[in-house]
């Protein structure tokens, strides 16, 4: 589930509006329809430490920055930064606080200042850097629950905009599965065919087969599902993108919940009902391994996917 921030949590510094500033003086205004009408869309993004190397990587900076374009087009942003301005403010974030440690970093934009809801500027961006460890359950795992709630529709609020407007489905969700014991919920949406989690897609395995829904689900289409298809095709794995009804779930052999903040999450349960054996699977821990080699720039072949933080 999510985590409370402490004040440790805190930069020293971040980006607003394209200048590095002190954490204690970035503001907006309490008017501003970024606030006030959640006129507002963003990027989570993660940064890994190469303790080898000394060197920090940040994993697909550009396709989280084109991601981050077509949301700002969609909402009607008028004169939004350029990939190119925000891909330079990230690495100015992670260097005004000097990480050498793993890191989580936000990159959001907004309409700012006053407006009414269907304002279109002007825009306000802010790039926000914070150490973040992976989470422990990257190796225990998590029991999960299908929620109640249904995945907010293509044509009402898309799932493939990544809007901070569509995060109340997700908090929804998360609130359910807290109440229920639960370690995360899966949403499914409007057809009954399975989504995908709060703030994560899914993949289960049956047999020799990998299987993650499909773009068309009511899905983010998310970077991590795309590393991760792309990683199994050259694993030589069977992976396919179809539908995976509710009951699907209970009968898998193992399973993993994956995005940029969950990384790869193995799946214990599913409403009380073990996958497979009830622990991380074999396949899962396989997956994991050569995410983390990739994503802290071991494996060679898939250097194209990071950006060095530090000249070396």
């Amino acid at each position: 589930m999510g985590q409370n921030q402490t004040k440790s949590d805190r930069p020293e510094f971040v980006i607003l509006d394209g200048s590095v500033v002190p954490f204690a003086d970035a503001k907006i205004s309490i008017m501003a329809p970024g606030f006030t009408f959640a006129a507002a869309v963003f990027e989570g993004l993660r940064a890994y430490w190469n303790e080898d190397e000394e060197q920090l990587y940040v994993f697909h900076l550009r396709e989280h920055l084109d991601r981050l374009q077509f949301s700002m087009r969609v909402i009607e942003m008028d004169e939004p930064p350029s990939t190119g301005e925000l891909a330079d403010q990230v690495i100015a974030g992670l260097r005004a606080n000097d990480f050498r440690e793993d890191t989580y970093i936000r990159v959001q934009t907004y309409i700012d200042d006053w407006g009414d809801m269907t304002a279109t500027g002007p825009v306000g961006s802010s790039v926000i850097c914070r150490r973040r460890a992976r989470l422990p359950a990257f190796e225990t795992g998590k029991h999960f629950a299908v929620s109640s709630w249904r995945r907010n529709a293509d044509d009402a609020s898309p799932p493939r905009i990544k809007a901070t407007a569509n995060y109340l489905n997700s908090r929804l969700v998360g609130l359910e599965a807290k109440r229920n014991g639960a370690d995360g919920g899966i949403i499914l949406n409007r057809d009954g065919t399975v989504s995908e989690g709060p703030g994560g897609c899914l993949f289960i395995v049956r047999g020799d087969q990998l299987i993650t829904p499909p773009v068309t689900a009511g899905i983010l289409e998310s970077i991590t599902r795309s590393s991760l298809l792309e990683l199994a095709a050259d694993m030589g794995l069977n992976a396919i993108e179809r539908d995976v009804g509710r009951t699907e779930l209970y009968l898998t052999d193992e399973g993993f919940y994956c995005g940029t903040g969950q990384e790869i999450v193995p799946m214990l349960s599913v409403d009380g009902k073990a996958l497979g054996d009830g622990k991380p699977g074999p396949l899962t821990r396989k997956m994991q391994n050569a995410y983390d080699a990739i994503v802290r720039g071991r494996d060679e072949r898939y250097q194209h996917w990071l950006t060095p933080v530090y000249d070396i």
